[in-house]
């Protein structure tokens, strides 16, 4: 190590975000929980306000200044874009610098990205994020990153809560229509949220913008009550998510590979899951499904070590 210094590693979501101050060698000095900083949620500039005082924040509590700082990564959820990438370091930057201090060097990635290298330690694997929204990052033992997936829910976004909801719904229509029959999926989508006919259900979704993957819950009750149009909903959201698994092994080439899951719909013991490792475990022996080595956040701090060029020592 050349000089005494801290980083930052951010880990930030739709609805909140864990920031951690480390010394050099990565040793946490202080973490501290804030609200959500997706810069397309909450827009840029409450996002990056946000992100300063969270910064200000630990560094007050490590009893440091910004201009001790050798390297901040902050991981976004809505974080991928150049364009908001550069806004918000920038907003940052300046923010941080009008306490008089130097800019520290600060790196905008995605919320994908950290909980990759986080759950790896910084070697190669594929990382699963099944939230809201959907995605994977994989890692090559060169340490080249891509992303496949993650197009939004009007592009992509397979395997998420935003299709599972979706394609509830639409069962749900079809059985108004008398297309097909999803009496169980009708019946307890107006017991649990009132959208007991044709016109609430098209007023919530058009005139109200009603949260669809919220719908995710109910499909996995009615799942694990073996209920066909459910259980089907989560086969194909699970072939759909594994497809994109695939496209990452075949640029990834021969050999094991370790996996972590991420995101809401695959963290915690659910139907889904368990769907979703079954599919994996059937298309892919050589995947190795695992728990991650390090939390998101961790990842983050890993990433601004290596940002100064210092090694990880966690």
């Amino acid at each position: 190590m050349n000089q005494p210094g801290f980083v930052v590693g951010v880990d930030g979501g739709g609805t909140k975000t864990i920031g951690e101050l480390a010394d050099h060698d990565g040793t946490p000095l202080a973490t501290h929980t804030v609200g959500p900083t997706n810069p397309n949620v909450i827009g840029v500039e409450e996002s990056a306000r946000t992100l300063c005082n969270l910064i200000r924040y630990l560094c007050d509590q490590a009893a440091c200044k910004p201009g001790h700082l050798r390297g901040v990564n902050l991981g976004l959820a809505g974080g991928g874009g150049e364009k908001i990438q550069r806004e918000i370091r920038q907003k940052v930057a300046g923010c941080l610098h009008e306490d008089g201090a130097p800019e520290p060097p600060i790196q905008v990635v995605t919320d994908v990205q950290i909980a990759l290298e986080g759950a790896f330690g910084g070697g190669p694997g594929i990382a699963v994020v099944a939230g809201t929204g959907s995605s994977i990052m994989y890692k090559t033992a060169q340490g080249a990153v891509e992303l496949i997936g993650g197009w939004g829910r009007i592009l992509g976004d397979e395997g998420s809560g935003y299709y599972i909801g979706l394609e509830a719904l639409k069962a749900v229509t079809r059985d108004y229509d008398g297309i097909a029959q999803a009496e169980a999926l009708r019946n307890a989508l107006g017991a649990r949220f009132g959208l007991d006919s044709r016109y609430r259900i098209v007023e919530a979704i058009y005139r109200q913008h009603f949260p669809i993957p919220s719908l995710a819950p109910l499909v996995f009750e009615l799942a694990a009550s073996s209920e066909s149009i459910s259980c089907g909903i989560l086969t194909q959201a699970a072939t759909l998510l594994a497809n994109q698994v695939e496209a990452a092994l075949l640029r990834m080439g021969n050999g094991p590979v370790g996996m972590v899951l991420t995101g809401g719909l695959v963290e915690h013991d659910t139907p889904y899951k368990k769907v979703f490792i079954t599919e994996i475990t059937n298309r892919f022996p050589q995947v190795r499904v695992q728990s991650p080595l390090f939390p998101p956040v961790r990842g983050a701090v890993m990433m601004a070590i290596s940002q100064r060029g210092e090694k990880q020592g966690v």
